[in-house]
């Protein structure tokens, strides 16, 4: 690289030498001399009397430097290039010296104008700049770690490699090589900060945890007691004494396994920060067909009485007339919320669904059995078996009235204040009021699921019967947990605080309970009303109702027309607030196309 730089080098010294301007050029300027300490050019000799060189003669027909260069301008020539020589420093490496300051031009007369004319002044070219060489290597700091090589964050280049230059043209020095940039490592964008962990969610991802840990214990155990009633129905033969144990004891197999597994699936996705789907649901139509084939076949069974004929046979059948009615509710509330702007995800679904039929039913069943041996202890002689059939000549006066207590003030006060606590506990996050009120409403849902099939086991004879007359148990609870569930929105999650509101929503559950059970106590009442209430029945042909239950079924009609007012009352009032940003993705429904967690 070195002896081809030092021929091109010479070479053009060589080309300079032959094309340097005889000294006669130069007499305009004579008065002026060049500066002491001038130096020469490092390709070429510059014609200097001080060095007592004589410049070389140029061949025929070459025109000077100065001349050549003058002729490139736009005007006349002023001065010539070598002119503008000054001295400087020298270049590093030694190779030759820099360039002076820009002299100003001396006037000249201009030739004459011609008409229409302007001309312009002379061009004499840019001015030379010193060589820049370039930055060095970065060294490292004292106390700082060296810089990191790759592979690493950020991006690395290699740097470039030098170059020798360029060949000098005629009249114009040669370009030095460029020594090139050193390799350095340039950092990347900086990482983006990481969120914050939420206390909340990590705490309620802890709670589901162990709750449903225990669920899955709880369901186990019901799996065993339900076994060992099979066992013992099949060895006895005694079918009617142990069937309502073992179907209570399989409701609650499912409720803790099924239910459990799907809490610890949700806890443990909750406590890793992965989100959830949102809820979609079937028409509500499907599970309106399928309660009203389940609720047919049962009728067919009962009216040719084989309703009991095969007990696996009836025991599916029961908890399907269970699970309609429940799911036919909760996705006409759906449907009629569709063009609303609310959302919810399948984990807050299930916390929900599944802490009514576990945690509700457990807290339910111990404060209402806390209750009953409290009133009687302190009331008349309680008979337990008054409970399963108040109609028994041995229940008294007093025991129907404790009863009939129970049914209308400690139930329906106990079971709309636990039923939806597992709502209560995700208030924190709940977006909208029409989110508090679905999440209540599965909750209550839940709760009604293991109560309903209870009470349908325990008339397994006429399960049928017991099922068409339960059909708006779903509707009751459901309903009231829901409005409960939106009066804990509105005293932990709204700005105002409102007190009134979130009591006048619990109060109505609770009235409403209250109302169902009492319609369903009145064969209770003293003589003459118990008894005439009991006695009278409309007979259908192929199935018969009480007044006690034709007055339930008709508060599931009213109960079914105030549950579509509230659900529009909820669409014009409780949508959750438009968002900020433009950019959010809505679906054509008005439901954002997707939530977090």
């Amino acid at each position: 690289m070195s002896s081809e730089h030092e021929k091109v080098t010479q070479a053009s010294e060589e080309t300079r030498a032959q094309l340097q301007p005889p000294p006669p050029q130069r007499e305009q300027r004579a008065d002026q001399q060049p500066p002491s300490g001038e130096t020469p050019l490092a390709t070429g000799a510059a014609p200097s009397a001080e060095r007592g060189q004589s410049a070389a003669p140029r061949e025929q027909g070459v025109p000077p430097a100065s001349q050549a260069a003058n002729d490139m301008a736009p005007g006349p020539a002023q001065f010539t290039y070598w002119e503008h020589a000054g001295p400087g420093p020298m270049l590093p490496g030694g190779r030759g010296p820099g360039w002076g300051a820009w002299p100003l031009p001396p006037a000249s007369p201009m030739p004459p104008a011609t008409p229409g004319y302007t001309y312009s002044p002379a061009y004499g070219g840019s001015p030379s700049y010193p060589f820049y060489p370039g930055y060095p290597p970065y060294a490292n700091y004292a106390g700082v770690p060296p810089v990191p090589t790759w592979p690493g964050p950020g991006y690395w280049y290699p740097g470039y490699p030098p170059y020798p230059g360029y060949p000098s043209y005629p009249g114009y020095p040669a370009w030095p090589a460029w020594p090139g940039y050193s390799a350095h490592w340039q950092p990347g964008a900086a990482a983006a900060p990481q969120r914050p962990r939420d206390n909340y969610q990590v705490t309620l991802g802890i709670i589901g945890l162990i709750c449903s840990g225990l669920a899955l214990l709880a369901g186990l155990g019901s799996l065993v007691l339900a076994g060992i009633t099979v066992l013992v129905t099949s060895t006895s033969r005694s079918t009617g004494a142990f069937y309502p144990l073992t179907v209570q004891s399989l409701v609650y197999t499912c409720a803790g396994l099924i239910g459990g597994g799907f809490c610890l699936y949700h806890s443990i996705r909750s406590l890793l920060g992965k989100p959830s789907h949102v809820l979609k649901m079937p028409p509500f139509w499907i599970f309106l067909i399928g309660y009203v084939v389940t609720l047919a076949i049962g009728l067919v069974l009962q009216a040719t009485h084989q309703a009991v004929a095969f007990l696996p046979v009836t025991t599916v059948l029961i908890f399907l007339t269970a699970i309609f009615p429940a799911l036919t509710l909760l996705t006409l509330g759906l449907h009629l919320l569709r063009q609303a702007r609310w959302s919810t995800t399948w984990r807050r679904f299930t916390l929900a669904l599944t802490s009514g039929a576990t945690m509700g039913i457990l807290f339910a069943s111990l404060l209402e059995l806390s209750a009953t041996l409290l009133l009687a202890a302190t009331g008349p002689s309680f008979n337990p078996a008054c409970l399963n059939d108040p109609s028994n000549p041995v229940c008294q006066a007093g025991t129907k009235t404790l009863l009939i207590v129970l049914a209308v003030v400690v139930a329906p006060l106990v079971e709309e204040t636990v039923k939806p606590l597992g709502v209560a506990l995700l208030s924190g996050r709940l977006t909208s009021g029409i989110e508090a009120f679905i999440l209540g409403m599965s909750a209550g849902i839940g709760f009604d699921l293991v109560e309903t099939i209870g009470y349908i086991s325990m008339g397994y004879s006429d399960w049928a019967h017991v099922a068409l007359v339960r059909s708006g148990a779903g509707l009751l609870h459901g309903l009231g947990a829901g409005m409960v569930a939106l009066g804990w929105y509105h005293l932990i999650r709204t700005k105002q605080r409102r007190l009134r509101l979130g009591f006048a929503c619990w109060l109505y559950a609770v009235l409403q309970h209250a109302l169902w059970n009492a319609c369903g106590s009145l064969s209770l009442l003293p003589a003459p009303v118990g008894p005439a209430i009991q006695s009278w029945q409309l007979d259908l042909g192929f199935i018969s109702f009480g007044l006690d239950e034709l007055l339930i079924l008709l508060l599931t009609i009213i109960f079914l027309v105030l549950f579509i007012l509230i659900v529009r009352w909820l669409r014009a009032h409780y949508q959750e607030p438009t968002p900020a940003s433009a950019g959010a993705a809505d679906s054509s429904s008005g439901r954002p196309a997707a939530v977090g967690v």
